[in-house]
């Protein structure tokens, strides 16, 4: 194993077992608590120590990076603040400084942005079924190698199971294997990217709403060429119900064969 993927592997398996999302919670509520009263120091202890618990949303993570951009450059942190806004619009390209903030403050703000805009690649994930291998292929772009991990949940469509889990090494292209999917039209799949501590950079799905790949299950028969002239089969039976009603009217008409005589001596076919 690589010295770079093994410093990784013990970094986030650290991360474990300190990761409480709670924890990590009550790091970024002492963040925002320490930002309404202008400690900067405070702010940027509380947010780089919920940032290094783990277990992060994407949106939590995001606001983590704004925090830390903000506190790095009050202390004259630069680099650091530039390197965490970096992050916050990888997360978040439509991201925007508070505008209350000094110039002095937002300046390592728009060098990220900077950074974004001389780019064409952004932060992202992408699921394909590849049925001959019998799995889900992850396609990962990641310009600052902040990914570490995919955790992979998967399950065929419309069985209310419990998912099959997997974690894979973070990759630009993956495959995951899925168990039954050679006779499964649709997988239920839940996909997240996790950085060094644990964090969800990326997520696609919930367990509660998971994403769906496959083909659609058919509601019913549809005709074919075989098997009804090339006509489908609401077409046919439209016809039916128009050459019904003709019959019926026609039947109608033919057993009217003697004239209706009105009183007064009037008659009429």
């Amino acid at each position: 194993m690589p010295a770079r993927m093994l410093i990784r592997a013990f970094s986030l398996a650290a991360c474990v077992l300190v990761s409480v999302p709670g924890f990590a919670q009550d790091h970024l509520a002492a963040a925002e608590a320490a930002y309404g009263q202008i400690d900067f120091e405070a702010v940027l202890a509380e947010a780089s120590a919920a940032l290094e618990a783990g277990g992060n949303s994407p949106r939590q993570l995001t606001r983590i990076y704004e925090l830390i951009g903000i506190a790095a450059a009050a202390t004259d942190d630069d680099e650091r603040s530039r390197d965490a806004y970096v992050k916050l619009l990888a997360l978040n390209p439509e991201a925007q400084v508070d505008t209350n903030l000094a110039p002095r403050l937002r300046s390592p703000f728009m060098e990220a942005r900077g950074f974004w805009s001389s780019r064409s690649d952004r932060l992202e994930v992408d699921v394909r079924l590849v049925r001959r291998s019998n799995g889900l292929r992850i396609v990962l772009t990641d310009p600052l190698d902040m990914a570490v991990e995919f955790r992979v949940a998967t399950r065929i469509a419309g069985e209310f199971v419990d998912y099959d889990e997997q974690r894979v090494e973070a990759q630009s292209s993956a495959l995951v294997e899925v168990a039954g999917l050679p006779d499964a039209p649709q997988i239920e799949y839940v996909v997240e990217v996790l950085d060094d501590y644990g964090n969800r950079i990326l997520a696609l799905g919930t367990e509660d709403e998971p994403r769906v790949i496959g083909e659609a299950i058919a509601v019913g028969p549809v005709a074919g060429p075989s098997d009804g002239g090339g006509f489908p089969t609401w077409a046919w039976i439209a016809i039916g119900v128009v050459a019904a009603g003709a019959v019926a009217t026609g039947l109608a008409l033919g057993l009217r064969t003697k004239p209706i005589t009105l009183e007064g001596g009037i008659a009429f076919q």
